[in-house]
């Protein structure tokens, strides 16, 4: 009886390099050089930049992150005292109307008061609906950098 050729796949011992094991190869076959030995101080260096690029990334974003929020809150500041200054030229107007009509005693200096304050108010009133404005249509408006000065 006689046996049949076995086929066999085996690789044994060290390589120090690239290995090809093949049954036929119909053309070139290439290796690349390894890569040059690389010093321990590069790449301990290109490690620390690497480190310091990622932390400076951070910091971009939480900076970024932080002016968006302080922007936010400022709007929401600016829509309360938009409220507040209408509210108020609207209590101005009712005090320009009692001193016109002269209820109160001193009812010119209500009065007047009223008018002084009606117009403060109505400053305030259209400086913050230009804000509001000008934020919507994604146009800067001036954050002050401190909160006690909103």
């Amino acid at each position: 009886m006689s046996e049949q050729p076995s086929i066999r796949n085996e690789l044994s011992g060290s390589v120090g390099g690239h290995v090809v094991q093949s049954g036929a190869i119909h053309g070139d076959v290439v290796f690349t050089s390894p890569a040059a030995p690389v010093d321990p101080e590069a790449v301990e260096t290109q490690r620390r930049w690497s480190e310091r690029q990622r932390r400076i990334l951070n910091e971009e974003t939480a900076k970024e992150a932080a002016e968006q929020r302080r922007f936010e809150d400022y709007v929401r500041v600016i829509h309360r005292k938009r409220r507040w200054n209408l509210w108020l030229l609207l209590v101005e107007g009712l005090a320009v109307a009692l001193g016109y009509l002269r209820v109160f005693p001193s009812a010119a200096l209500v009065g007047a008061l009223g008018i002084l304050f009606g117009l403060i108010s109505l400053f305030g009133w259209v400086h913050c609906s230009v804000l509001l404005w000008r934020a919507r249509t994604g146009r800067t408006i001036p954050v002050p950098r401190h909160r006690w000065m909103w």
